[in-house]
């Protein structure tokens, strides 16, 4: 019996939507219907088709994003919906799994399995050196023939056809050195995000093309003729930095010259117009 699925996912420099594109293809050969979409440009109508709901984000200060949540609670949903969350992280998740899983719950929904999915952390990679072997590796390495990528996606295609028949509510378990540490590592990583935020700016070989602009999730930059501004409600997605063509767009000093990561193969390229902007 096939199932009909939607995969909604946020993906601010390309690594969640990697792993998204990868669970659509395994699905769909396993003769599932797969809607996939990216939760800026999907604004939901109708969940009844749905059997079942796969969400994917990025781990941001061991947490869901918070403009996600905000997203959640306005899913028009009618009856409770199984959902299997996936997750991207670049260093340490702490009880983000836990948080989003009971959050989840709160909402009407029917956790039935999340799966944490260690990626190249871009927050990091933007200020190593284009010739580091970290980076040679990285541009290197098959990221489809990945064996823990592989294995994630495997057991995550199993637990999706088993949650078909099952109704039992799954949140994963507390971290006890999670708990011990993440109130610390969460204050220290909100600082650090601070404090990189604040120092966003745009060198002299900004072209003015507009592309920050138009591909930034929360609408925070705006290019005018002599400047380029960032505003205060930046997620610090990286997308900016990332994909400025010119890679005028710096956080400081630190990331001149330095890599800059454009998801697993090096083509990600993010489409404009996110819902998550303010309305004109």
């Amino acid at each position: 019996m096939c199932l009909q699925l939607l995969i909604l996912y946020f993906s601010g420099t390309g690594n969640t939507r990697f792993i998204a594109e990868r669970l659509s293809d395994a699905l769909t050969d396993r003769n599932h219907v797969v809607e996939l979409q990216s939760i800026e440009r999907y604004r939901p109508s109708d969940f009844e088709k749905f059997d079942m709901m796969l969400l994917g984000y990025p781990v941001y200060a061991c947490d869901m994003p918070k403009f996600l949540t905000e997203y959640l609670q306005k899913l028009p949903l009618t009856k409770p919906m199984k959902i299997i969350t996936f997750s991207t992280l670049g260093f340490y998740g702490g009880n983000a799994a836990r948080k989003v899983g009971k959050r989840l719950y709160s909402l009407g929904m029917i956790p039935m399995y999340s799966r944490e999915i260690r990626m190249p952390g871009s927050d990091g990679l933007i200020f190593l050196n284009k010739d580091s072997k970290t980076v040679h590796s990285l541009q290197t390495r098959d990221f489809n023939a990945f064996p823990p990528i592989k294995k994630a996606i495997a057991d995550i295609v199993e637990e999706t056809e088993k949650a078909r028949a099952n109704q039992t509510v799954f949140v994963p378990p507390m971290k006890l050195g999670a708990l011990l540490t993440g109130g610390l590592l969460r204050f220290l990583y909100t600082a650090i995000e601070r404090h990189m935020k604040r120092k966003l700016w745009a060198t002299d070989a900004c072209t003015k093309c507009q592309l920050c602009a138009q591909i930034c999730p929360s609408g925070n930059i705006t290019v005018l003729p002599s400047a380029v501004q960032f505003g205060s409600v930046c997620f610090l997605c990286m997308r900016c930095v990332n994909q400025c063509p010119s890679e005028a767009i710096q956080i400081g000093s630190a990331t001149r010259g330095k890599f800059r990561w454009k998801g697993p193969g090096g083509n990600f390229r993010p489409a404009g117009n996110s819902i998550f902007k303010p309305l004109p």
